[in-house]
């Protein structure tokens, strides 16, 4: 079980949105998707970030990725309608969501965060 590995075209096909794709873990997933054939739709804050992703996944043999980028902390409710009809226009319909965008607030314990740190989560 330990040794499983998935067949490398599991996820042609599947059309999966990665929110916070610009780095980290959103990056590492948004590679690992479409190592495995998927169709990608990126969005993070940073245009320059995406675009990095994206030649990695080329390079790699992937699928040309969407770029969307947003920032999810300051978008209005037009940005969200307008990222919505950009999909169902180019795709239809999506196959997965892996929502990764999210802040990093002070490290310390939940009871010195500040109040203002609840309302952006």
């Amino acid at each position: 079980m330990l040794q499983y590995q998935p067949d490398h075209t599991v996820l042609r096909d599947k059309i999966i949105l990665v929110t916070g794709a610009g780095d980290g873990i959103g990056k590492e997933a948004a590679l690992t998707y479409a190592r495995y054939g998927a169709t990608l739709i990126l969005l993070g804050r940073t245009l320059s970030k995406l675009e990095d992703v994206q030649n990695e996944i080329i390079t790699s043999g992937g699928q040309q990725p969407m770029l969307y980028p947003l920032d999810l902390l300051t978008a209005s409710e037009n940005d969200y309608q307008e990222f919505a009809d950009t999909i169902v226009k180019r795709f239809l319909h999506l196959d997965g969501v892996l929502q990764n965008a999210g802040l990093l607030g002070v490290v310390e314990p939940i009871i010195n965060q500040p109040k203002y740190t609840f309302g952006m989560m």
